[in-house]
C-alpha cells in the first residue's frame, strides 16, 4: 500500500517536480553563459530532452499506479477523485 501511495504522490505532483528540475537546469545555465557558453547551449538541449522524457515518465507512472491499484484492490486509482468537489 505504501508503494502505491508513493507512486500516486509522484504522479499527482509530477508537474511540480518537473518544474523544479527545469528551474535547476536554468539556474545552472545562467553562470555557464558567462564562463563556458557551449555548456549553456548544451543545457538548452538537455532541457528539451527533459521535456520529451517527461511525457514517457508520466505515462509510465500512470501505468505503474494502475497496475499496483489492480494488484492491491484499490478502486479508481487514476480518477483523481480527491480533486473533485463533494456534493
Amino acid at each position: 500500500m505504501w508503494l502505491w501511495r508513493l507512486v500516486h504522490a509522484m504522479r499527482v505532483n509530477f508537474p511540480f517536480l518537473l518544474m523544479g528540475v527545469l528551474m535547476l537546469e536554468g539556474f545552472l545555465a545562467v553562470p555557464l553563459m558567462f564562463t563556458f557558453p557551449p555548456a549553456a547551449l548544451g543545457l538548452v538541449f538537455v532541457g528539451l530532452a527533459t521535456l520529451a522524457l517527461s511525457i514517457i515518465v508520466k505515462a509510465m507512472l500512470t501505468m505503474i499506479e494502475q497496475a499496483l491499484a489492480t494488484l492491491l484492490g484499490i478502486e479508481n486509482p487514476a480518477g483523481d477523485s480527491e480533486q473533485t468537489s463533494a456534493q
